[in-house]
Order: C-alpha cells, then structure tokens, then sequence
C-alpha cells in the first residue's frame, strides 16, 4: 500500500499530528536503516534517526514535491548522520594515503550481517563507505564532506572493503 504523501506532507504542515505519525510510520524503517549504516550501535542511531525526524517536522514546509518525500526524508537522515559523525568524532581521519581499490563480493552475506560487519568498521572507514558505496557519492564529493582529500577517501574505502572482507569471512567461518 502507497503512502498518500501529498496528504500527508499537507498535514505535517499544519502540525497534524496524525499526518506525523503516518510520515513517521511509513518511513521510520527507511530512515533507522540509513541510520544504522552510518552509526555504530542501534542506541545511536535511534538517536539520530529522532534528531532527523525533528528536521523533518520542522523543514517539510520546504519541500516542494510530496511525492520525493522518500528521497528527501532519507537525505535527512544522512546528512543528520555526517553532522553527528563531525560532532562526535573530531580526529576521524587518518593521514592520506595511496592505496589501490578494493571489491567486496556481498553475495553470499544477508542485509544484517552486513549492518553488523559496517558498525564495527573505524567512523572514518564506515563513512567513506557509506558515502560512496552506498549513497553514490564520488571520491570528490565525499572528499568534500569528509573534509579531507580524494586519495584518503581513496585509502579509507580500501581499508573498509579490506576490513569488511576479513569480518563477513571471520562471521561465515564461525557459522
């Protein structure tokens, strides 16, 4: 069943607090899922994931096509997650370094064990993942929200997949 978003987003605008709880309903596994990627622990990223939805609560009135609530709702949640991240932790990044890129085969892994694997990357590693795996973004562009260069991005991304590798293959030799 399809979300009425038009209806929706007009009752959010009035501060309709049924018109809430159905933008909240219908989105909230979206956005926790956005939120877990970025975030370390389920704790945090509920967190997050409030802070994000007070945003969008507050800012609906910008939106301009209901229809790209999805889209705009999830661009929340991301941007909530890096400005926690910047707030959080400072010193996320490691000195640039060049290093060759990575593939990770996913395949053979289930959605959760990879939330898992993701949590328990380094802040700067699970972002630089997130950014460009993930939300599409180019070495440029995460560079640029990274607040640091395309090669450690670069670096950073290799170091995730490298990692990400060693713990999906540690998880899949226990099981």
């Amino acid at each position: 069943m399809k979300a009425d978003y038009a209806h929706i987003v007009m009752g959010c605008r009035r501060h309709d607090r049924r018109a809430q709880q159905a933008l909240y309903d219908s989105l909230a596994p979206m956005a926790m899922g956005v939120c877990m990627r970025y975030m370390q622990s389920r704790a945090e990223a509920q967190d997050v994931m409030q802070d994000g939805f007070i945003k969008v609560f507050e800012k609906i009135g910008r939106l301009r096509d209901p229809e790209s609530l999805p889209a705009w709702v999830r661009k929340v949640m991301v941007n909530e997650c890096l400005m926690r991240l910047r707030e959080v932790e400072h010193h996320l990044l490691a000195d640039d370094v060049q290093v060759e890129g990575v593939t990770l085969p996913l395949d053979p892994f289930a959605t959760e064990e990879v939330v898992l694997a993701l949590q328990r990357l380094a802040p700067a590693q699970r972002l630089a993942f997130n950014l460009v795996e993930v939300e599409g973004y180019t070495f440029e562009e995460t560079a640029d929200r990274m607040h640091s260069s395309e090669v450690n991005v670069r670096a950073l991304l290799s170091r995730a997949k490298c990692r990400l590798r060693e713990l999906l293959t540690e998880r899949k030799a226990i099981e």
